[in-house]
């Protein structure tokens, strides 16, 4: 399943991943949310090893939380025979699947890449004569041409758009996302554009307005120089120069 804080907190997406054995899936800009946080108490509660994608990272958090296992994906002798694994965002997806295939992991934390993102195995192994992808995770030695792998290495994640409202005719009720992530329950949508006044400036403003399956309102908004934008509305005439929803 999908990180979507729209209709539930990350702690309650761990406990549901774990009641249905399902890992979540992120977004490279769902980053600073608090998830670390969240999976360590987690793991307190469930009892379960933290499997860490760099070993530094894994030690420092082990002085911090000495009551807690938290293990580095690189080290496989540390993880055979364990079970009830949690992850934390960077571990490869690869790893990830493997360990989740073989009933190792319970839930967790995975960079998955979606149709607008490119994704690739780091298990990338150069030697003088060739350059290929390692089995080492249960996979096969595939050789990859260099200018291939150059092409693979020097890709860049596209980042989703801030906004995209879509409306299929004025009497449906439209489709939101924001960053990437499809906004349900929505209770008011609002968006505004005026282009530049003579300073330059072009007014935007957004507000969206949703209410979760526990009663509570989320907000999200922004007002970028959008003061008076009613005033400019009713100026300069709002069916050339504003939209609102």
């Amino acid at each position: 399943m999908e990180l979507n804080l729209s209709y539930m907190s990350i702690s309650e997406l761990l406990e549901k991943g774990a009641e249905n054995n399902e890992i979540i899936y992120t977004r490279s800009n769902q980053r600073l949310l608090g998830k670390t946080t969240a999976l360590i108490q987690f793991a307190r509660e469930n009892n379960s090893p933290i499997l860490m994608h760099d070993s530094r990272i894994a030690k420092d958090y082990q002085e911090l939380h000495p009551d807690l296992t938290f293990i580095s994906y690189e080290n496989e002798i540390a993880l055979d025979g364990l079970t009830n694994i949690v992850c934390d965002e960077g571990v490869p997806l690869c790893v990830v699947e493997r360990l989740h295939g073989l009933g190792q992991l319970l839930t967790g934390f995975v960079r998955k890449p979606f149709p607008e993102e490119k994704s690739f195995c780091p298990f990338v192994v150069a030697t003088d004569a060739i350059t290929y992808i390692s089995g080492k995770y249960g996979g096969k030695n595939i050789p990859i041409p260099k200018s291939v792998l150059s092409s693979l290495t020097d890709q860049k994640v596209k980042e989703p758009p801030l906004l995209q409202i879509e409306l299929d005719n004025l009497g449906s009720v439209p489709r939101v996302f924001y960053k990437g992530e499809e906004i349900k329950n929505k209770v008011r949508v609002d968006f505004s554009y005026l282009t530049g006044d003579e300073y330059g400036s072009k007014p935007i403003y957004i507000d969206i307005v949703t209410r979760r399956e526990d009663g509570t309102v989320r907000g999200i908004s922004h007002n970028h120089g959008a003061i008076g934008i009613d005033e400019r509305r009713l100026n300069t005439g709002e069916e050339q120069h504003g939209s609102s929803l």
